[in-house]
């Protein structure tokens, strides 16, 4: 049991491992090929102007109010509720007035990761398959 973690461990570390080559330092060619490139212009536009346009030969996007775009897009920046605050709410009842779909169905996705993730945990230590009660 230990040879084969042992073994297990020294493939997983040689995995990680970089070879001398791919370490060293690379050479520059010989001789300089073609003409000196303009570093400015790869740069890209210094207009103050240019915002985001991507697109060659479009018009760039003008930036609208606050209250022109949807209300979801403000709250994107926010982190989302752990598993631990959705538990509280949802078998709790902690906060529940404030519960939402999305809230609950975050909640049974968490859950049932939850449970494959324990019962993998148990089939692997007992080597057979346990299902939660």
């Amino acid at each position: 049991s230990r040879a084969m973690l042992r073994l297990s461990l020294n493939r997983r570390a040689a995995c990680l491992r970089t070879s001398l080559p791919a370490l060293a330092p690379k050479k520059k060619g010989k001789g300089g090929g073609g003409p000196a490139k303009d570093v400015a212009s790869d740069a890209g536009p210094t207009d103050a102007d240019q915002l985001f346009n991507i697109f060659a030969g479009k018009e760039d996007h003008t930036l609208q109010a606050d209250d022109w775009y949807p209300s979801w897009l403000w709250t994107l920046d926010k982190p989302r509720k752990t598993y631990g605050e959705l538990s509280m709410m949802f078998i709790h009842g902690v906060n529940i007035e404030s519960a939402r779909q999305s809230d609950f169905n975050r909640f049974l996705r968490l859950h049932r990761v939850l449970l494959i993730k324990t019962n993998n945990a148990r089939m692997q230590k007992r080597g057979r398959p346990v299902f939660p009660p």
